[in-house]
């Protein structure tokens, strides 16, 4: 199972050029690799991976070993994974040899209509970046993160109950209520749109995408 599931998170990583590890770092507070095994699962839904519960399983599986700090605390070797993901488009250490063979992409893995995507740009697209661009701007001048406002609503429980999700009139209504964007109905149902899935929002996306970055 471990096999299959690692082959479908680098066939959706390579088509879709996800940068996986950006989406486990932020659990990762001492920055030492390690993750927990519910953090770990949390970081494929945050990407948006499509993974069932026994993939996840067999993937942390795969990956954990016994904390030494704490001896009995299991925790995810995330980056090790991420590496491996990785291989499937990059040759490690490439700058210390630069005249090694890189091998050509795999054609398992190319999403040919991938670039005929890239061109297609609607005027929506352009939209939604204006809406995310006055998101930003008033987050930033607020100095306040949006995520945290979500998790209270996602911790409601008349919620879903799905990590990082909440239905699309939660969001709106943390927009409108707790946010105070001043966003239209339908700029609205473009945010939804663009971060919906299954019928529910991912509001961690929507938060990475217009919550200014962590200071260190």
């Amino acid at each position: 199972m471990a096999d299959s599931a690692f082959t479908k998170v680098q066939t959706m990583v390579y088509k879709n050029r996800i940068r996986l590890k950006e989406f486990f770092t932020d659990f990762d507070i001492l920055r030492c690799g390690f993750i927990t095994p519910a953090q770990f699962k949390s970081g494929f839904s945050v990407a948006g991976l499509p993974m069932t519960f026994t993939e996840l399983e067999a993937l942390a599986e795969a990956y954990s070993e016994v904390s030494k700090v704490v001896g009995s605390l299991v925790l995810v070797d995330y980056r090790k994974f991420c590496m491996d993901i990785d291989l499937a488009f990059t040759t490690p250490f490439l700058e210390k040899t630069p005249t090694v063979d890189v091998p050509p992409e795999p054609l398992s893995l190319l999403d040919k209509e991938r670039f005929l995507r890239s061109v297609k740009v609607t005027p929506e697209d352009d939209e939604i970046d204006a809406i995310i661009a006055y998101v930003s701007k008033v987050v930033k001048s607020k100095m306040i993160l949006v995520k945290p406002f979500f998790d209270d609503a996602c911790r409601n429980k008349n919620s879903e109950c799905k990590v990082n999700h909440v239905t699309g009139a939660q969001f709106c209504q943390v927009v409108d209520a707790k946010l105070g964007l001043d966003l239209t109905n339908y700029e609205k149902k473009l945010l939804c749109e663009k971060f919906g899935q299954d019928g529910m929002v991912n509001y961690a996306a929507f938060a990475r995408t217009v919550d200014p970055p962590p200071a260190f």
